[in-house]
C-alpha cells in the first residue's frame, strides 16, 4: 500500500534504495520503490541500473532527456500502484533504521485529508570551502526543528521527504509550467492551503547528503528565483501566505517606497564582490539575500 517515489538526476542511489528496501521488508505492508532517471549522465545510469538486481519490487526507469522536477514527480505518481506515496530526493540518506516505520504509522484513513512532512537535516560542516554556502544555508534555513516547522506548516513544506495519499496528490499535482529548479514546493504548499488540506510536520528527517559547490548552488538559486517570480505573478501580491516569503516581502516594500530601480542599480554594481564573497570559505547569508534580491529585481525588469 506504499509507493516510494524517487526522481534521480546524476546521483548514485544504490545505497539509499538498499536501505529503504531493508526497512520496507520489515514492515507489514505491501510496497514498491520507483526510481526514475531524469536525463542523468550515462556513467551515472550504469551504476543505478544495478537496482533491478535488488528486488522485483524496485522499478527502475530511464528518461534520456531531463524534463524537470515537477514533471517527473507527476509521472512517478501516475505510475505508482499503491494509494500512499512517499516522495524522496535522490541525495537523501536515512538517519536510522526506523525511518519507514515512523511513516507507516500514518498509513491510515486520516492521511486522506493531510500531508505528512518529515523534514531535513544536514551533516556536519564539510572541510571543502566550495561546499560552505550550501551547507550554511541548509543548516540555518532548511534544517528546522519540527516545532518551528509547525508554526508555518504550509510555507515550511518541502518536496524532499513527504507522505501523501494518491487522492490528494492527483487533485493538486506539481505545476509543470515551473521549469528547472525551485519553488515547485512553494506552489504545492499554496495549493494545499487553498484546498484546506492540513500539513502535519513530524520529526522524521532525512539527511541531505548531496551538498553542491557554491557555483552549482548559485546556479540553481538563480533558476529558483525565476520560478519564484513566475509564482509571484501567478498568485498575486494580495495572498497572505505568499507574503511569508522573505524575498517577496522585501520586494513589496521596495515597490511601496518606489525604490526598486535604484536598488537594482546599486546591487548591479555590487554583484562581483557579492559573488566573490559567496564563493569564499566564509560566505554570508546577508550577501546571499542580496544576491537573490538582485536576481529577482532583474527578472522583474524584464
Amino acid at each position: 500500500m506504499l509507493s516510494i517515489c524517487i526522481p534521480v538526476f546524476n546521483y548514485n542511489v544504490l545505497g539509499l534504495v538498499s536501505t529503504l528496501l531493508t526497512q520496507a521488508q520489515a514492515l507489514p505492508v505491501e510496497f514498491e520503490i520507483l526510481v526514475w532517471e531524469d536525463g542523468s549522465k550515462e556513467e551515472q545510469k550504469v551504476e543505478n541500473r544495478k537496482l533491478v538486481e535488488l528486488d522485483s519490487r524496485v522499478h527502475y526507469v530511464e528518461w534520456e532527456k531531463n524534463r524537470g522536477r515537477s514533471i517527473i514527480r507527476n509521472r512517478l505518481a501516475e505510475a505508482a500502484q499503491f494509494p500512499y506515496l512517499l516522495f524522496m530526493d535522490c541525495d537523501a540518506a536515512l538517519p536510522d533504521d526506523d525511518f519507514l516505520k515512523r511513516y507507516a504509522e500514518y498509513l491510515t484513513e486520516p492521511l486522506k485529508r493531510q500531508v505528512i512532512c518529515g523534514g531535513r537535516i544536514y551533516p556536519k560542516r564539510p572541510e571543502d570551502a566550495h561546499l560552505q554556502l550550501h551547507w550554511l544555508y541548509g543548516t540555518l534555513k532548511e534544517s528546522q526543528p519540527v516545532e518551528r516547522r509547525r508554526l508555518a506548516p504550509n510555507s515550511s513544506f518541502m518536496t524532499n521527504n513527504f507522505l501523501v495519499s494518491r487522492d490528494i496528490f492527483e487533485s493538486i499535482q506539481f505545476n509543470e509550467d515551473l521549469q528547472g529548479y525551485g519553488h515547485e514546493d512553494t506552489l504545492f504548499g499554496w495549493e494545499l492551503q487553498k484546498q484546506r488540506i492540513q500539513i502535519e510536520h513530524i520529526g522524521n528527517p532525512v539527511i541531505h547528503a548531496g551538498l553542491e559547490t557554491s557555483s552549482e548552488f548559485l546556479e540553481k538559486t538563480t533558476q529558483g528565483i525565476g520560478n519564484l517570480h513566475r509564482l509571484h505573478n501567478l498568485i498575486g501580491e494580495q495572498n497572505s501566505w505568499i507574503n511569508e516569503i522573505k524575498l517577496l516581502r522585501v520586494f513589496s516594500r521596495l515597490q511601496g517606497w518606489r525604490v526598486t530601480g535604484i536598488t537594482y542599480r546599486l546591487l548591479h554594481l555590487l554583484q562581483k564582490p557579492i559573488e566573490k564573497q559567496l564563493h569564499s570559505a566564509k560566505p554570508s547569508l546577508l550577501a546571499f539575500d542580496l544576491y537573490k534580491l538582485y536576481r529577482f529585481l532583474d527578472h522583474d525588469r524584464r
